[in-house]
């Protein structure tokens, strides 16, 4: 990630800044142009809330240059992902079927979507723990 600082940032505040960054984990390469500072991040900015950081006085703008969601991303988890469902495999090729209420409201109602899930040939059965729209 790239944090281009405006040029009226005094050096307290980038001092400050910086000092959050490396709270965070991160290392900070700070590099002082003519006209502006630029910090260059090093490390999982993925907790970092760009919005929050383009909210500060002092940022001129910010931009990541590396991939975002690396434990999903394909560029560093190229293999697939398979969960196994007390045998019913999801992901890696294999095609399941999810299928249910959207909230359970009585044993005889989820034993009747039960048996018309696995009629239709569904695989899964998923069932909602409350209606979103009303109280649990």
């Amino acid at each position: 990630m790239i944090a281009v600082l405006k040029n009226t940032a005094t050096r307290e505040q980038i001092a400050s800044l910086i000092s959050w960054f490396e709270d965070k984990g991160l290392k900070v390469n700070e590099s002082k142009g003519e006209y502006c500072t630029v910090l260059g991040l090093i490390g999982d900015t993925s907790t970092v809330d760009i919005d929050m950081l383009q909210g500060l006085d002092i940022i001129e703008k910010v931009t990541r240059v590396s991939e975002t969601f690396k434990k999903a991303n394909r560029k560093f988890h190229p293999e697939d992902t398979v969960v196994d469902v007390s045998g019913v495999k999801i992901g890696g090729g294999n095609f399941a079927v999810i299928a249910g209420p959207c909230s359970v409201e009585s044993e005889e109602q989820i034993m009747s979507a039960a048996k018309a899930v696995k009629a239709a040939g569904a695989t899964i059965l998923r069932g909602g723990a409350f209606k979103p729209r009303t109280s649990p």
